[in-house]
């Protein structure tokens, strides 16, 4: 007899194999907010045993004992895609499908795995409601811990990793490139060995986005949310207390040109100071776009937003607030975002300096 999902979702709660009735292991499930699940990043309870995932580079990591695994899931459209990594192999793409859906994430020898699930796409693509793991004639284990050190990130569609997987003979453009693992403060992380939280939003800035839209979910709005276009829940900041923060704001303030100094020094001042109330003890590194450059046709605006930055540190008056300079990453004819090795470079820039304030 079949049982049906949610039946098995109950009956996998335990790590200890399904016997059937010949003796072999019967299919074991877990429930996304099984504690044999572990997340890293934010997501939202949504209902009974569901997680929404909203935010790039959030991960799922599992340990189990079987030969096959797959995801239940319900993608809200048809550009939604995830990387998948087995016992530290290469990470595999997979595209979801619109809706409800069991996706395969591997399939091969039986035996102990480690798997970790990791959300791709930039926050505007869309959500991933996860409802549960199933192992073919296994059982699930309690996974390694997570890194005690915890990093996070907040800002645009570079700190999602916009357009950073670039694949001979795929299409140049698209939600497919995207992919939060292979951002900057991702990269960063696994350098530092350190969890790591991606809180960003494509085209979005500290006053305005990159059409110079005010009225929007700006920086100091999402940055409250645990999903990015959802008013509600908001994001419980105490379980998850950051040591390390970087925020990488001003692209998209400064698309439409050089916005307002004071009006743009006193919304980033007002982030900080709301991000310290969240994490007081947590060294914050103000990051430069890699995007925005010094050019003749519009003019010095790497310089303009590095000296605004430089008036954030010196408002906020606390050595454990800096600004650290980077360099312009020109990323591709067809698109401007830093591609993955840049990323490498813009992490390489930053972990001496994390490594600093964060006395390692």
């Amino acid at each position: 007899m079949k049982i049906p999902f949610i039946a098995r979702v109950l009956l996998g709660v335990s790590s200890l194999p399904l016997i059937g009735a010949s003796g072999g292991l019967l299919a074991a499930t877990v429930s996304a907010t099984d504690p044999l699940v572990q997340v890293e990043g934010r997501t939202a309870v949504v209902s009974e045993g569901v997680r929404r995932v909203g935010f790039p580079g959030v991960a799922f990591r599992l340990k189990v004992e079987t030969a096959s695994l797959a995801m239940r899931c319900r993608a809200s459209n048809a550009n939604l895609y995830i990387d998948v990594e087995v016992d530290g192999g290469e990470a595999q793409r997979l595209k979801l499908a619109a809706g409800e859906q069991a996706i395969s994430l591997f399939s091969g020898a039986a035996g102990t795995h480690e798997v970790v699930v990791t959300r791709r796409n930039e926050s505007w693509q869309g959500t991933i409601e996860v409802l549960g793991f199933e192992a073919a004639e296994g059982r699930f284990l309690a996974p390694a811990p997570l890194p005690e050190r915890k990093l996070l990130f907040i800002g645009d569609s570079v700190t999602c990793g916009e357009a950073t997987d670039i694949r001979a003979g795929d299409p140049a453009d698209g939600p497919h490139t995207a992919c939060g693992r292979l951002a900057y403060g991702k990269v960063l992380a696994r350098k530092l060995g350190a969890q790591c939280h991606l809180v960003s939003y494509g085209g979005r800035g500290i006053i305005r986005d990159w059409q110079g839209i005010r009225d929007t979910a700006n920086a100091p709005v999402f940055y409250e949310r645990a999903l990015p276009d959802e008013a509600t829940p908001l994001w419980d900041h105490a379980s998850y207390v950051p040591d390390g923060i970087g925020i990488a704001l001003g692209t998209n303030d400064f698309n439409q040109g050089v916005p307002d100094q004071n009006e743009f020094v006193n919304a980033y001042v007002e982030l900080v100071r709301k991000v310290r109330r969240d994490a007081p003890d947590a060294f914050i590194v103000l990051i430069d776009s890699p995007i925005v450059n010094d050019s003749p046709d519009k003019g010095p605006r790497q310089s303009v937003l590095r000296h605004y930055l430089d008036e954030v540190v010196r408002r906020i008056g606390s050595p454990r607030v800096v600004h650290a300079r980077g360099g312009h990453y020109p990323g591709r004819p067809e698109n401007a975002h830093p591609i993955a090795h840049e990323h490498v470079a813009i992490a390489g820039e930053l972990e001496p300096v994390f490594r600093a304030g964060l006395s390692l």
